[in-house]
């Protein structure tokens, strides 16, 4: 009788484990008041070189890259997210006209991620609108407004996504030799994957080492800002969230992926969706 007991608690959790790993039943696990959320780190696709070590991401235009982007957007379309969001700048309308001129046929549509993912997949959900949840933000805590007129393209270490400026570390150069052998799906796999969390979000951490800059806490301070940044996008996620019920996709940067995730995971509100699951 014991035999059977333990058999059967095996069998049990064999097949809790397998619907814990299971893309598609990942939301199992959710509560009734809770909306689900799903942050997608990506590459940018259109190459805008703002942050400090940039992947040269070829052109998503090609017949190829476009197959490859087809078969991403197949699998993200299991989630059936309710709301679409990304990184674009909250509460302006850019890039929501540009969708709009989008569904109605009059636009046509560029290399930048927001629009080869963000776009494509809404419309293919017959989402009458997408939702900009960025706030634009340098690491020296200025923000676009602030930057001198005509404006100067700040550099790397400047941007919010960026760490000190110096030789572009092994795991970046992995990344491109990855990326050249990759297909869209494979690479964004990885992406969302937590070996490629780890070092990305590192980075961050290493800035807090010991340094040798005048101000006692200089580099602390430029992640404080990388942290408010983030902070205000996840603020921006709440504001055109739905509770409960929503399924929210956030189609953001890679580099933002840990620290969201962790904001997400930590309330009592969300329920974080794993994205390397439904890539799978």
């Amino acid at each position: 009788m014991r035999r059977l007991f333990y058999a059967m608690a095996i069998v049990i959790l064999a097949g809790l484990a397998g619907r814990a790993v299971a893309g598609s039943e990942r939301e199992h696990s959710c509560a009734a008041n809770e909306s689900q959320i799903m942050i997608l780190g990506t590459y940018h696709m259109n190459n805008p070189g703002l942050d400090t070590y940039n992947l040269k991401a070829d052109d998503v235009l090609t017949d190829r890259r476009q197959r490859e982007i087809d078969e991403v957007l197949e699998k993200l379309q299991r989630f059936s997210p309710t709301k679409i969001a990304f990184e674009g700048q909250y509460n302006e309308d850019y890039w929501t006209s540009r969708y709009k001129e989008y569904l109605a046929g009059t636009y046509q549509l560029g290399r930048n991620e927001i629009e080869q993912i963000a776009f494509k997949l809404a419309k293919r959900l017959s989402h009458a609108a997408i939702h900009p949840v960025d706030y634009e933000m340098w690491m020296d805590g200025r923000v676009p407004a602030e930057i001198a007129d005509p404006v100067i393209k700040p550099n790397g270490a400047q941007h919010a996504n960026a760490a000190p400026v110096g030789p572009p570390p092994d795991w970046i150069k992995q990344r491109e030799e990855l990326f050249k052998k990759s297909t869209v799906l494979e690479y964004l796999r990885f992406l969302n994957s937590d070996e490629a969390r780890r070092p990305d979000h590192g980075s961050y951490m290493d800035m807090l080492l010991p340094n040798d800059t005048d101000a006692p806490y200089g580099h602390a301070d430029l992640v404080t800002n990388w942290y408010k940044r983030n902070l205000r996008i996840f603020t921006n996620v709440n504001r055109i969230a739905t509770f409960p019920g929503d399924r929210i996709l956030l189609v953001i940067g890679s580099g933002h992926e840990t620290i969201l995730a962790d904001f997400a995971r930590s309330s009592s509100y969300f329920c974080l969706v794993s994205a390397e699951d439904y890539l799978k």
